[in-house]
């Protein structure tokens, strides 16, 4: 598993709990399954950069809230190698 993949997934499970949103719940507005939402979140699958722009739309947060800065990334790369 990718160290981006995961910080991501963890950051959209945080915006997701902070706006209120179940995981099902944001599935249907994605029209996607809700199994998908669990595997993004868990950093299991990689979602496009379009899902990644109407995930942020509708919890209402920045992309800076998804995104890790690269030293996050560096760090949390560095924990898995070791």
């Amino acid at each position: 598993m990718q160290p981006a993949l995961k910080i991501i997934g963890l950051n959209i499970k945080l915006a997701r709990t902070k706006s209120g949103f179940s995981q099902a719940e944001l599935a249907d507005k994605l029209s996607v399954e809700q199994s998908y939402i669990s595997r993004v979140e868990s950093g299991s699958v990689a979602a496009s950069c379009e899902r990644i722009y109407e995930i942020i739309h509708l919890l209402g947060c920045k992309a800076s809230d998804i995104f890790p800065e690269s030293k996050e990334v560096e760090t949390q790369f560095n924990r898995t190698e070791q």
